[in-house]
């Protein structure tokens, strides 16, 4: 078997297998649950930072009398939790990005695996395999308009499969080297932002116990929160810690939903692009 032969039946297998490709749904159905499964993630986590934000801006308009029986200096859990909920903010605004990114790629999606789409390139595909089969180009041709159809053909298979292609290796990345990250620093936040709610609660009921209960029960009220005001120490700590907690937290999810939605998508598109822009350079037949 001659180096041509060779040569037409790899081209010809290519060929054939994008065919398949285009007609079975399985490629597109992977990378369409993939990107689904992204949104969600986005939906979630947009929900839970809009949440902490809540919390946290709670929490702000709460004083904590420092001094025994509540007279004398308070602190204001906003001093330390501001910068926290700024930073909140901008990640709510970064997922939400993230997710418009996922749903730009579910819709590519669709377009690039509509029927018309898929009936185009199978016509193209068969006329594809009849020209390398059986075109001979004539030797006074300088340039055949085979070259220019081949080119074409190209073109049309990789706009075809790269938008799936680059959702599953996308996901398959997530899962192998970002999913960890993003379980720990989901759950982490959801802790920390928790701890914020109930130091910012418990203050919270003794204002509203204050103004329904008998003057013996005030009594009571007044103890404990006299002796909580002894361990003020501790919760500003607690405060302190977790607002540094929900801070790196936040990094690390940024981290995760550019490198994912963003970066990812990027190289592997340069990449195709790259190799797209190479193999056309070859085509001279």
């Amino acid at each position: 078997m001659n180096k041509e032969l060779q040569l037409k039946l790899v081209k010809s297998l290519l060929l054939i297998v994008a065919l398949m490709l285009a007609h079975i749904p399985w490629l597109d159905d992977v990378a369409e649950s993939y990107t689904e499964q992204g949104i969600k993630r986005t939906l979630i986590t947009y929900a839970v930072s809009r949440s902490m934000n809540g919390i946290i801006s709670v929490a702000q308009g709460t004083e904590v009398a420092v001094s025994p029986a509540g007279v004398g200096l308070t602190f204001a859990p906003g001093e330390i939790l501001d910068p926290v909920n700024d930073l909140v903010e901008r990640f709510s605004w970064i997922v939400l990005a993230s997710g418009t990114s996922l749903g730009i790629q579910r819709i590519f999606l669709e377009i690039t695996s509509a029927s018309a789409i898929n009936w185009l390139l199978s016509a193209m595909v068969l006329f594809g395999l009849l020209l390398l089969w059986f075109y001979r180009p004539l030797d006074t041709e300088k340039k055949s308009w085979s070259i220019y159809f081949n080119k074409f053909l190209l073109v049309i298979i990789l706009l075809r499969f790269t938008v799936p292609l680059i959702a599953i290796i996308n996901e398959a990345l997530y899962t192998g080297f970002l999913e960890p990250r993003y379980q720990q620093a989901q759950h982490q936040l959801e802790q920390a932002s928790g701890q914020i709610k109930d130091i910012s609660q418990l203050h919270q009921q003794d204002q509203v116990i204050e103004k329904q209960q008998s003057l013996i029960e005030k009594a009571e009220v007044w103890l404990s929160k006299t002796q909580r005001s002894f361990d003020v120490s501790r919760q500003i700590d607690s405060l302190k810690n977790s607002a540094e907690e929900i801070s790196q937290q936040i990094i690390n999810m940024i981290v995760v939903f550019i490198v994912q939605t963003i970066i990812f998508p990027l190289f592997f598109l340069w990449l195709i692009l790259k190799l797209g822009r190479y193999l056309i350079q070859q085509i001279t037949v």
